[in-house]
């Protein structure tokens, strides 16, 4: 059996997102009365999304221990080379 807790919170929105979701919830649903309903499938939509987009960081194998100075270069070779980079 699932339970399903609701809570009644107060959240503060940006003008343009909030006329945005009245927008969007009055063309889905008819009416603003279930902005709550939609909000909550937006926030369950994107956190499905972000765990799915989740990097996974496998090791790499070499065939010979690394040392610490040469792990040190590395990093600083690699942010020397990011720093460089326009955005």
């Amino acid at each position: 059996m699932l339970n399903i807790v609701m809570v009644k919170t107060t959240i503060m929105l940006e003008d343009k997102l909030y006329q945005e979701l009245v927008a969007e919830s009055v063309k889905e649903y008819g009416s603003t009365r279930k902005l709550s309903l939609l909000i909550n499938k937006k926030l369950k939509a994107s956190k499905y999304k972000a765990s799915r987009n989740k990097m996974s960081i496998k090791p790499i194998r070499l065939g010979r221990r690394i040392s610490e100075k040469e792990i040190e270069k590395a990093i600083e070779e690699g942010w020397a080379e990011g720093t460089k980079w326009s955005v």
